[in-house]
């Protein structure tokens, strides 16, 4: 949701007479901790892909350590009513994921229903070390991805409430950059 909440945000900015000139004036502090926790994350998926077994069996540290590095970056943008509502997103997402072994939850029957098979397969195969399917054991089913967004979107996806409000935090963030100059 990552991709449709910038470009979203970016067009409405641009309608309520915002800049995207503005964007080049973003001062996001510490940025560098969100790098390194999503490069920590790809670095175990990738390296996992390729058979490397360390990174699949140690799936709960790599996310918890992932995690910390997004948590520490929120701390340092804390005074931002953006990055508030990002940490209550990263929050849940980090409660249901270490409730569930490292992994995030998702329903496989969903993932069936809106065309990704393959996806929902892969899962079950343990060839994504990021999510789990949801069964019986699963703690928080309500926080895993279960919310839908269907065809005809062109990519249809399943995210979680923790997703929604990571959205929400990056879309306001970028209406603060690109409106907040165009007002001055």
């Amino acid at each position: 949701m990552l991709v449709e909440s910038v470009g979203t945000s970016l067009v409405v900015g641009k309608l309520r007479g915002g800049s995207f000139s503005n964007m080049k004036d973003a001062s996001l502090k510490k940025w560098y901790f969100f790098i390194l926790g999503f490069m920590v994350e790809f670095t175990a998926v990738y390296m996992a892909s390729r058979g490397v077994g360390l990174f699949r069996e140690n799936i709960l540290t790599v996310h918890f350590i992932s995690y910390l590095l997004l948590f520490i970056g929120i701390y340092f943008n804390r005074g931002s009513l953006a990055f508030r509502i990002v940490f209550i997103g990263v929050f849940l997402n980090f409660l249901v994921i270490m409730a569930n072994g490292g992994q995030m939850p998702v329903s496989g029957d969903t993932m069936a229903g809106i065309g990704l098979m393959d996806n929902m397969i892969a899962i079950r195969d343990g060839k994504i070390i990021t999510h789990t399917l949801m069964n019986d054991n699963t703690a928080l089913k309500f926080l895993g991805d279960i919310f839908v967004l269907p065809k005809p979107y062109p990519r249809p996806k399943i995210f979680s409430i923790g997703d929604v409000f990571m959205a929400l935090g990056i879309f306001i963030y970028i209406q603060e950059i690109m409106i907040k100059k165009a007002e001055k």
